[in-house]
């Protein structure tokens, strides 16, 4: 047992570097997120054409969240490319579009209902992205 806690703290410093909270990681509270091309701002299209459920998956689009900044000063005049509905474990949910960047370009979100505050995602979290949406072919 000593040995796996001497373990799990050297994971620790390792990921430190890289501000990765392992235990953060491994008590997931995003359960499964539902994806549908976006018709409109503001609206959330409802035909889902996309359901990710594995963990692996799912962390992709808490990693976009998580690296998210706010940015000011930004007027969206085009319309967002897909509305994402993220579950979490009680039930709680969560709606955003998404104006998905180009490979190794930052991307866009806005949260449903707060769509005056506008998020840059950087370009590692767009690039996964576009891998879990299938886009990179």
């Amino acid at each position: 047992m000593d040995k796996w806690i001497r373990w799990a703290g050297e994971i620790r410093k390792i990921t430190m570097a890289y501000k990765i909270d392992t235990e953060e990681l491994e008590r997931e509270e995003m359960e499964h997120v539902m994806v549908a091309e976006s018709t409109e701002r503001g609206i959330v299209n409802p035909e889902v054409k996309l359901e990710f459920h594995e963990l692996s998956q799912v962390r992709v689009f808490a990693e976009m969240l998580r690296s998210s900044e706010e940015i000011v000063g930004i007027e969206i005049e085009v319309a967002p490319d897909f509305d994402l509905m993220l579950h979490y474990k009680g039930g709680e949910q969560e709606c955003y579009q998404l104006w998905l960047g180009q490979p190794n370009r930052p991307s866009i979100i806005t949260k449903f209902g707060r769509e005056d505050v506008v998020y840059k995602i950087p370009e590692h979290s767009t690039n996964r992205l576009i891998d879990v949406l299938g886009l990179n072919t």
